[in-house]
């Protein structure tokens, strides 16, 4: 609400603009009112109100007079509307001359004044918009320089008090994370965009009303804070005051929050130190999938791993997508978490680490054919870095990612060993030449080798072996017939690496040597 001052030396009048007008629906309450022009600038003075409503006729100092020594002499941003009985246009000039929003002649109409507030009301909001975003702006750029190191100890001390910050006590300086919830990663046009500026402030202040300003600056998916120990609460510490925010800001944004706080430091021109400390505190956010509040101080003296995870311990994992063993993956990712809490991993060897993973497990998938771009988990877990999202969250998406690529291998391979089986027949006539062998090919469909020559014998009447022998000997009278290559060649073209092998099988199966066919054909 903004607030107004009525000033008349009528007190009916007074009397009458209180009751008659609709304030609170227009966007004001009334603070005062005063019965002439001396007083009212006093109290103007003192306490600024946003608008002042007055008569001009007034003993002591007229209402023109009062205008002007509040706009031109006392230079206050105060608002003014004029009212008076007399229609004289030589008012309605000087009004204009000193910035009156309106002259108003008496008797008053409560629904032209009304029309005049509401509009007042809109232009006020707009100005003191304006005014916070330059106030902001500001603020964020004095941060910047701070945090950069980027202005002297002399134009430090000068800016805390500008800033309102206590002259003694600690500063300290804390980034604020809203972050992805899964349903959120897995809907990311869904969730709702949120003031986290705003937010953030707004639950501080419901915690320490008594903090005089509160300086933020607007890092790239997070909100650092500038917090002074001596604004807290009696008794509270710093922890305190982060886990309190963390807890109602999760509740009001309804996903997870993650806060990081710095060491504390005595100056202000000190603050890029408080700053680097906030953001080494954010290496330790893998540790433990149930932290959400990271403090510096407490986790300075643990050894953080940057190396990548050795890849061997992802096997247990790979192992149980390829065999659809749901409780064997599950395990998998507690036991990789483990290891990222118990050995610290920073932010960026956990990426390293699980898109090294996802990648072979998406490669894996490709090879058999399967469709991965119907996958629900894949984009999530592909581009989960460019978010924010807590260990716990991570934990889930990597499990759950897993499991579907277990289940679509699962589904993958069923369809192989029913229609699949014609798809293999295809690929051993078109590639019997080369190197193939029945192990390679169970391979290359992920089939057991030995259910793989069962099925095929199933099908088609006869072994693989067999099969492949008479596409080549098959083959082999083809260029025997059509071409003047000598044996040791068709038998290269064919598949044999030996000719005498070759020898060998074409006449176990035609009774006849390669030659020997050749010679009855002439």
């Amino acid at each position: 609400m903004f607030r107004v001052l009525l000033v008349d030396d009528e007190a009916y009048f007074r009397q009458g603009l209180n009751e008659l007008i609709g304030w609170e629906k227009c966007g004001f309450t009334v603070c005062g009112e005063s019965d002439n022009g001396e007083d009212a600038l006093e109290m103007i003075v003192q306490d600024p109100p946003d608008l002042v409503i007055t008569d001009i006729r007034m003993p002591v100092m007229d209402g023109l007079a009062l205008v002007q020594r509040a706009v031109q002499v006392h230079q206050l941003p105060t608002k003014f509307i004029i009212v008076s009985g007399y229609d004289e246009f030589k008012y309605a000039q000087q009004a204009v001359k000193y910035g009156v929003c309106d002259f108003i002649l008496k008797p008053i109409d409560e629904t032209v004044l009304e029309a005049t507030l509401l509009e007042l009301k809109e232009k006020l909001e707009l100005e003191a918009a304006a005014a916070n975003q330059q106030q902001h702006r500001l603020g964020s750029e004095r941060i910047a320089a701070l945090i950069k190191g980027e202005c002297s100890v002399e134009e430090a001390e000068q800016w805390r008090a500008s800033m309102e910050l206590p002259k003694v006590g600690h500063l300290y300086y804390m980034f604020v994370e809203i972050n992805d919830s899964d349903s959120a990663l897995l809907n990311p046009g869904s969730s709702s965009v949120l003031d986290v500026r705003q937010l953030t402030l707004a639950t501080l202040k419901e915690i320490a009303p008594s903090m005089p300003a509160l300086h933020t600056y607007e890092h790239r998916g997070r909100l650092g804070v500038v917090v002074a120990e001596a604004s807290l609460p009696e008794y509270w510490t710093i922890e305190r005051l982060a886990k309190s925010l963390q807890s109602r800001l999760q509740s009001a944004a309804g996903g997870p929050v993650c806060v990081f706080v710095g060491h504390p430091v005595t100056h202000l021109s000190e603050l890029k130190e408080a700053y680097i400390s906030a953001r080494e505190a954010m290496l330790y956010k893998y540790m433990d999938e149930r932290r959400l509040v990271f403090l510096y101080e407490e986790l300075r003296s643990k050894p953080l791993q940057y190396m990548i995870m050795d890849h061997t311990l992802f096997q247990g994992l790979k192992e149980g997508m390829e065999e659809n063993n749901e409780a064997a993956i599950r395990q998998a990712v507690e036991d990789i978490f483990l290891q990222f809490r118990d050995r610290c991993y920073v932010p960026e060897a956990v990426r390293t680490s699980l898109h090294r993973f996802v990648s072979e497990a998406l490669s894996t998938l490709e090879s058999m054919e399967a469709d991965v771009e119907t996958m629900t988990y894949r984009e999530p877990m592909i581009s989960w870095y460019d978010r924010n999202v807590t260990a716990a969250t991570l934990k889930s998406l990597i499990q759950s990612f897993v499991l579907e690529c277990s289940q679509l291998a699962a589904r993958q391979r069923k369809e192989m060993a029913g229609g699949g089986v014609q798809k293999i027949k295809g690929y051993i006539d078109a590639n019997f030449a080369t190197n193939i062998n029945l192990k390679s090919i169970a391979a290359k469909y992920y089939m057991n080798p030995v259910y793989l020559g069962q099925l095929f014998k199933k099908t088609y009447g006869t072994y693989f072996n067999d099969y492949v022998l008479q596409l080549r000997v098959g083959e082999a009278k083809r260029l025997l017939r059509l071409t003047d290559l000598r044996v040791y060649e068709i038998a290269e073209r064919v598949g044999f690496n030996n000719a005498e092998y070759f020898v060998s099988q074409f006449e176990k199966l035609e009774r006849m040597t390669p030659t020997e066919y050749r010679n009855s054909l002439r």
